[in-house]
């Protein structure tokens, strides 16, 4: 995710509901892409721990693992990192249809 104008709040910084968008779009990712046919993931859970702030023009990486994958629920974490530094911790619990 490029950090443009339009992900800026009134103090010069990504706002928080982008970088937890951007982690929720990225762990669902990883479920629905899990198996084929591909799964469903429906949000149950999410959490993010900010750890620093992202500013204009920043490039964010989502290193996501799938920690467990079960029959009606997929556990994951990783983080969102700029550069060699991780910016955000995130964790997500998502209900899935096969």
């Amino acid at each position: 995710l490029m950090i443009c104008p339009h992900h800026i709040n009134y103090q010069d910084a990504a706002h928080g509901g982008v970088i937890s968008t951007f982690a929720d779009v990225a762990l669902s990712h990883a479920v629905y892409d899990a198996e084929r046919p591909r799964l469903a993931p429906s949000t149950v859970t999410l959490t993010v721990n900010y750890l620093a702030g992202a500013k204009l023009g920043d490039w964010l990486e989502a290193r996501v693992r799938i920690d467990r994958l079960g029959g009606r629920t997929a556990y994951t974490s990783g983080g969102v990192w700029r550069g060699e530094e991780q910016i955000a911790t995130m964790s997500g619990v998502f209900a899935i249809r096969r």
